[in-house]
């Protein structure tokens, strides 16, 4: 089935980023995952995650260290953005937050480089739970087999292809443009 829709995670992806949000717990932690389906705002996130994690700083200065972590889109990433939408729609689906999404949007200027934005904590859930998915695919009204999305993170990658979009893992720029290619997709 011929993809027609392109789906992009951001950090990682397009984003780059200075380091990691924290520990691999992150990604199992229901703290995040709150805080990133928009279910807890930024000061009760710092001092759930420092304490769950035994962090030996203030939640204060984990808000600094955190807010700072997306750097800036990849080189190019953004002129590509802008010439896939003309042969595809595209979309950024990203676990994103109420300190991170506004400088992705803003300052980063990601607001147009995309057809669609699915935020996790606008949507009210997270990857890598189906139901994210599915909310995209429902959003687009299209078979999942038209949807090739992008990660950087395995288990978000096999959850999409549970869920029967095409998926593929990658770390940076580079790789996403080298794995665009392999699908056939030119800019």
């Amino acid at each position: 089935m011929e993809i027609t829709h392109l789906v992009f995670d951001l950090g990682g992806v397009i984003v780059q980023l200075r380091g990691l949000p924290i520990l691999p717990e992150w990604l199992t932690s229901s703290t995040p995952k709150a805080f990133e389906s928009g279910l807890i705002g930024s000061d009760e996130f710092a001092e759930r995650i420092v304490a769950e994690l035994s962090m030996n700083v203030s939640p204060q200065d984990y808000l600094d260290y955190f807010t700072k972590l997306p750097i800036c889109p990849y080189p190019g990433a953004l002129d590509m953005l802008h010439a896939l939408k003309s042969n595809y729609t595209t979309a950024l689906f990203s676990n994103s937050n109420e300190i991170h999404w506004p400088i992705k949007m803003g300052k980063m200027q990601l607001k147009d480089a995309f057809h669609h934005h699915f935020a996790s904590h606008l949507m009210g859930m997270a990857k890598p739970d189906e139901e994210a998915y599915q909310y995209v695919i429902d959003s687009f009204d299209v078979s999942p087999q038209q949807i090739l999305f992008f990660d950087d993170n395995q288990m978000n990658v096999d959850a999409a292809r549970k869920v029967g979009m095409n998926s593929e893992r990658v770390k940076g720029i580079d790789d996403l443009m080298k794995m665009l290619l392999a699908y056939s997709i030119d800019w």
